[in-house]
């Protein structure tokens, strides 16, 4: 092979959203597995405890959004694909080769930078009295309270500050710059990773993560605005936020909203319930292990989340079977991806954590085991729903309420009868009752493929 054909291969997989995509992962992921073995050095039992406790609040306070985030980059999709606008729920009639409707991308923009204002306001009255509820016990364990609290209020202006400028991210990812997305997830990853570093070396504690948070969210969202206004400039007169637009959002949103409420009871409760229930060291166990099992879920789907601003200009055009070709073989590397990973952390995790003589380790091989499998099974699910969410309706709102719920209850109910067993067995029994099937067999028969032509579109790239 030529320099010249490589170095056209070179550029051609620079541009890929999906090169960038693995590149910016591998660069956040690796920044912050090299941040880990300093964080569980650094930080005590009770401040790696407490940290676990700190995200799932935040993750609380998140659920301000209710669903408009959900909802959002697909409406810039459909006018970024030249539609003249958007429908409550549903699609209109699909415009090929349209020129991308600015006029309606700018009034969309305008109308949703004052909503997130407001949605941060919500999530800081959220954390600033539920929050400061639940954190009373862990707090009062933890031999420093008074820096404790001063640290959370600490952490409630940067979720505030979070919410309040995310919709650029949100902007971005609506029109398509995939590639600009991922490398500011590079951005953030290091700023984060970066500060968090320095300052744990300088024996700053708890609040190295805490103030780097805020450094993540800053770098990000500044430089989403400046990549989206390359897409589609400020115009010369600022429109006024549009109710109208919030109308149309909202049949759609508030479901997403009851969606995100049950995904945060399946995601977060099991870390707040054992911060009450098994005590900080197996707090901080299982903490870590779900943050290991994310990164790697985040790594793995990464083959599908470039693609759905694609998948979705496809479902708005009619280009159905291309649609489900692409997502049929972008899930089978999902699966393969997350399974290659999952195997290398189940042999090699503990013994690596145990080469760094860190203080907390992942849970022990059969409860991580049952984890790991809990997070494979969980994967198709989440990407069928997305593949139905792309016909701008959202049919799981019931199911995923009721599926949280069934955690919350689960998990009260058998943790302190079978301790960590409960734990990891709770969320488990509750989604694969009913919400996993149901789920996946909705977002099937929104392509158009037959159960032998999808297996075939994963195997070899086409029906």
């Amino acid at each position: 092979m030529t320099l010249t054909a490589l170095g056209s291969h070179w550029q051609r997989a620079w541009r890929s959203a999906m090169v960038a995509g693995v590149f910016g992962t591998g660069i956040r992921a690796g920044a912050n597995l090299l941040l880990i073995p300093v964080v569980l050095r650094e930080l005590s039992v009770s401040e790696l405890a407490l940290w676990y406790v700190f995200l799932a609040l935040g993750n609380f306070g998140n659920l301000a959004d209710f669903g408009f985030g959900a909802t959002i980059p697909r409406i810039y999709n459909y006018l970024l694909a030249g539609a003249e606008d958007f429908d409550a729920e549903g699609l209109r009639e699909p415009k090929s080769g349209g020129k991308p409707n600015l006029a309606g991308l700018n009034r969309v923009n305008v109308t949703v930078q004052a909503l997130y204002l407001k949605i941060s306001l919500v999530a800081l009255g959220l954390l600033a009295v539920g929050g400061t509820i639940f954190l009373m016990k862990p707090a009062a364990e933890s031999g420093f309270p008074e820096k404790v609290w001063f640290l959370w209020a600490l952490f409630i202006v940067a979720i505030g500050y979070n919410l309040a400028t995310s919709h650029w991210v949100l902007a971005v990812q609506g029109v398509n710059r995939m590639r600009d997305l991922q490398m500011v997830y590079v951005a953030g990853g290091l700023s984060y990773a970066s500060c968090a570093a320095i300052m744990l070396f300088c024996k700053m504690g708890l609040a190295s993560v805490v103030v780097a948070t805020f450094v993540k969210s800053f770098v990000m969202h500044a430089r989403c605005r400046q990549i989206y206004r390359t897409v589609v400039p400020a115009p010369a007169h600022q429109a006024k936020p549009d109710p109208d637009v919030i109308r149309k959002l909202w049949p759609n949103s508030y479901k997403f909203g009851v969606v995100s409420l049950g995904s945060f009871c399946i995601s977060n409760t099991s870390v707040l319930i054992c911060s009450q229930m098994l005590g900080k060291e197996i707090t901080a166990s299982f903490g870590l292990t779900a943050q290991i099992g994310s990164y790697m879920v985040s790594f793995s789907k990464l083959w599908l989340d470039v693609k759905w601003p694609e998948l979705a200009i496809l479902r708005a055009q009619g280009r159905l079977v291309e649609m489900a070709v692409l997502f049929a073989r972008r899930l089978a590397l999902v699966m393969l991806s997350f399974i290659g990973m999952a195997t290398v952390v189940f042999v090699a995790g503990n013994a690596l954590l145990a080469w760094k003589h860190t203080e907390t380790r992942l849970l022990s091989a059969p409860f991580l085991a049952l984890h790991l499998f809990y997070l494979a099974q969980g994967i198709p699910v989440l990407q069928f729903g997305n593949l139905a969410f792309t016909e701008n309706v959202v049919p799981f709102f019931k199911v995923s309420l009721l599926t949280g719920l069934g955690v919350v209850l689960s998990s009260l109910l058998l943790t302190p009868a079978f301790g960590l067993w409960g734990l990891l067995a709770a969320p488990l029994i509750s989604e694969i009752t009913y919400s996993t099937w149901f789920t996946v067999r909705r977002g099937f028969q929104g392509q158009p493929l037959g159960p032998r032509q999808f297996l075939l579109a994963a195997i070899r790239g086409h029906a």
